[in-house]
């Protein structure tokens, strides 16, 4: 199957124009015009409709879609890692990261990388752990690094790094930093300040509450561990963090935490890549380094 013609109808499904989809690929509407009726001719069948001066797949062209992007993500993926066979020296390594690691791990990581490897990019892409993972099953990325509790993912291969403790949070003049022990209803009587988004730790945080019966006084609902922080430090709220996600600003004496009463919940930093990625060289340097840190 020609690579071409699978990317005209991945580029018609997102941009829905014939003269927009020539644009981006650099080709001539004509040329575009052409690939779509050989397509359509070859699998004898519709696959593209013209409604109100835009395209829109039918049915059988949205069948087609999922298969184009799962295989010209396998041709752009082949290329790469015979690049990187090539000369580890040159490259991109594509890596996708939840919360904590993209931002309190890997930029050490991929700063001592580039110092051995100066000519390989490295592209890090931020996203909750399980976008992280379809992302990953998609062949979109070359590695992940996750935050999460305990999971099997058959079609991943997945290394467990290191503990991610799941703690509460709070500025260190907060009443709890005086405490000795903090209990289930300490939390529940305290503004409450939510991670917002389909996170591993939004996900615990419920499960946390659901074990001891009872709704968190929730006052404010952020998306980004830093605003989280940044109000915690400003304010009288609490907030279950990733305890490496605040080593800092407790060195510094902004912040405090403690450990979340019973029950444990297990979380942990993972490193993930399908099991039909071939590491290269670089990846596994990579991978290494990850590790070591």
């Amino acid at each position: 199957m020609n690579i071409t013609k699978l990317e005209i109808v991945m580029l018609l499904a997102k941009h829905k124009k014939v003269s927009s989809v020539a644009e981006v690929m650099g080709i001539k509407q004509p040329t575009v015009t052409f690939h779509m009726k050989s397509l359509e001719e070859h699998y004898g069948v519709r696959l593209f409709e013209q409604r109100g001066g835009v395209i829109i797949l039918t049915e059988a062209g949205q069948a087609l879609l999922h298969y184009a992007s799962k295989i010209t993500a396998l041709s752009q993926e082949t290329e790469r890692v015979l690049l990187e066979y090539c000369e580890v020296e040159r490259g991109t390594i594509s890596i996708g990261a939840s919360y904590v690691p993209g931002t309190y791990m890997l930029p050490r990581v991929i700063s001592q990388f580039n110092l051995e490897y100066p000519g390989v990019a490295v592209k890090l892409m931020i996203k909750p752990a399980p976008v992280i993972r379809q992302l990953l099953l998609e062949h979109q990325l070359d590695l992940g690094f996750i935050s999460s509790q305990p999971f099997d993912e058959p079609k991943l291969h997945i290394r467990k790094m290191c503990e991610d403790e799941l703690v509460v949070v709070y500025s260190a003049n907060h009443r709890f930093a005086s405490m000795s022990r903090i209990e289930a209803f300490d939390i529940a009587q305290e503004p409450f300040i939510f991670h917002g988004t389909k996170s591993t730790t939004s996900d615990m945080t419920v499960q946390w509450a659901a074990a001891h019966n009872m709704e968190l006084n929730y006052c404010m609902e952020l998306d980004s561990l830093e605003s989280i922080k940044r109000a915690l430090m400003i304010g009288n709220g609490i907030s279950f963090m990733s305890r490496q996600a605040v080593t800092e600003e407790m060195n510094n004496g902004i912040l405090a935490c403690a450990p979340l009463p019973p029950p444990e919940q297990e979380r942990y930093m993972y490193a993930c890549y399908h099991r039909e990625r071939w590491l290269s060289k670089g990846l596994q340097e990579f991978l290494r380094m990850a590790e070591e840190m």
